[in-house]
């Protein structure tokens, strides 16, 4: 890759990973971790995320469990879950908390597309900025002679095919996430 796009690219690559974990906390019926591990957690002083005041595990397809480490914080664990939205009720068992997964209705389902669709224009409008801001700097030093005409327009275009190849990636990740939501 051309050393010019390594900071262009490194953001690009933030907004990529920012958007996989969005989609991720999206369900789609079958108990996936990532569903939850980014719950925050009120706990010892602090916020936390779900995943590191516990393990979470998925033994069966409609069942998440979270084995919380410390006794004293599991009410705080049980009430970030009932918080976070996500139509989850846990139950209470000892150390270790249940989260039965229940099957969507086709009315969720709907709303956990147009969510997606949601995320993935996020993640479009993001990419843009970043081409956006890059290329306005790069005019500049052009405009004020650190580099030619032709050297504006060859990186402009290695930006485009970068931005492109991410794009296209957002919709790959996009296309198989409303797959999922899809299928019973």
């Amino acid at each position: 890759m051309d050393p010019i796009l390594n900071e262009p690219n490194e953001k690009i690559e933030a907004v990529l990973h920012h958007f996989k974990v969005e989609i991720a906390g999206i369900r789609a019926g079958r108990a996936n971790p990532a569903l939850i591990e980014n719950i925050l957690v009120n706990a010892y002083g602090s916020n936390m995320k779900l995943n590191e005041v516990g393990n979470i595990s998925a033994p069966q397809p409609s069942l998440l469990t979270i084995q919380v480490w410390d006794a004293s914080i599991l009410d705080k664990v049980i009430k970030a879950i009932q918080e976070a939205n996500l139509g989850l009720n846990p139950s209470n068992e000892g150390t270790l908390i249940r989260l039965p997964i229940p099957p969507l209705t086709a009315e969720r389902r709907e709303e956990f597309i147009k969510l997606l669709h949601q995320k993935r224009e996020e993640a479009h409008v993001s990419i843009r900025q970043i081409r956006h801001d890059f290329r306005n700097g790069w005019k500049k030093q052009s405009d004020e002679g650190q580099f030619g005409e032709d050297e504006f327009f060859r990186r402009e275009k290695i930006l485009q095919e970068l931005v492109d190849k991410k794009v296209a990636e957002i919709e790959e990740l996009g296309k198989a996430k409303a797959e999922e939501l899809t299928q019973i």
